[in-house]
């Protein structure tokens, strides 16, 4: 037992730490959020340049344990806080028990990455089906009262031909509102007469103007997207994981 959350015994008899937040990683496959778990894992406190190992598809949930002060502080009170980090696997045959992980009482904060070299079809349609449109997961966080905060993490920006955030920005803009229309166009053709569609866990993106706002997706979505782009090069990643690290370990989204 334990007061903080956590504490159960695995198989293998490792008995996991007990921590006071969990951070979700997700994605799509080969995205790089295997290789963010271990740099916020095991890279020193803000490390700006760092060799992640060489990591294969994860079919299986990778978890670590961190404490934001272990660098700085072994004494006082800060020193007890543990954040847990869940790398969850972007294969989709393992897409559907995503969303008990994105529930108020599962996580704090996400962080979705987005390979930046690659087009953004997967992941846009993850981000749209599993957080965005995704009734149980929008209606929990409304009766919580919270907002899910999301860091969007355009990964392997050191890559020659990745693009920066900017650009990723619009193309998933433009994946999401192509979803958002066909879901609508779907929706008008099979709403019954209560004006409810059938069957469906899904609830309709509105939007005010003719496409969908990122930086405002509207006050029946609790959601909040932020953007950083990153790499483990040399070349302008300095601010991208520095983010990344304050927002999984202290909960600071970037400016």
């Amino acid at each position: 037992g334990s007061n903080k959350q956590g504490g159960d015994t695995t198989p293998g008899g490792y008995e996991p730490p007990p921590f006071d937040e969990t951070v979700v990683l997700c994605g799509a496959s080969n995205s790089g959020k295997t290789a963010l778990l271990h740099y916020l894992c095991n890279a020193k406190e803000k490390e700006t340049t760092w060799n992640p190992p060489m990591t294969v598809t994860s079919l299986v949930a990778n978890v670590g344990y961190v404490c934001p002060w272990e660098d700085t502080n072994d004494n006082g009170n800060n020193g007890s806080m543990t954040i847990r980090i869940i790398d969850y696997p972007g294969h989709p045959s393992l897409s559907s028990q995503l969303t008990g992980l994105l529930l108020p009482s599962a996580t704090s904060r996400l962080v979705f990455t987005l390979d930046a070299t690659q087009p953004v079809t997967v992941g846009a349609a993850l981000l749209y089906q599993y957080i965005l449109t995704h009734s149980q997961v929008r209606q929990s966080w409304v009766s919580e009262g919270k907002t899910l905060a999301v860091l969007v993490v355009c990964t392997k920006n050191d890559v020659k031909g990745a693009k920066n955030y900017k650009r990723m920005k619009i193309q998933l803009r433009n994946e999401l509102d192509k979803l958002r229309k066909v879901d609508h166009a779907l929706n008008e053709s099979s709403v019954s007469g209560d004006g409810n569609s059938n069957g469906s866990s899904k609830v309709m993106l509105s939007v005010k103007g003719k496409t969908i706002d990122l930086d405002n997706l509207g006050s029946d979505v609790p959601v909040s997207l932020h953007f950083v782009e990153a790499g483990f090069g040399m070349d302008g990643v300095k601010g991208g994981l520095a983010a990344i690290h304050d927002f999984v370990l202290e909960a600071v989204v970037p400016k």
